[in-house]
């Protein structure tokens, strides 16, 4: 039985979103893109509900995407047993 290898569009919506996902935790969770205010106080984030609603949009995406991808691997594979 030969092995078949995995289309290109697979292993790309993977990565992608994987990328989504990434991108999203580092939003929301770490200070990589906070923008302080003149005194340069950590605890007052100028920027964060804009952070929140673009995390949350990225993770909904990346999980979306994912979940687009997963389909479409599994299409031509009938996982009912009948």
């Amino acid at each position: 039985m030969e092995k078949k290898k995995p289309p290109f569009r697979l292993i790309w919506g993977a990565c992608m979103s994987l990328a989504y996902v990434g991108i999203a935790y580092l939003v929301l969770f770490t200070p990589m893109l906070i923008r302080y205010n003149e005194t340069n106080d950590k605890e007052n984030d100028k920027n964060l509900l804009i952070r929140i609603i673009f995390g949350v949009i990225m993770l909904a995406y990346g999980i979306i995407r994912g979940y687009r991808t997963y389909k479409s691997a599994a299409g031509g594979i009938n996982l009912r047993q009948d």
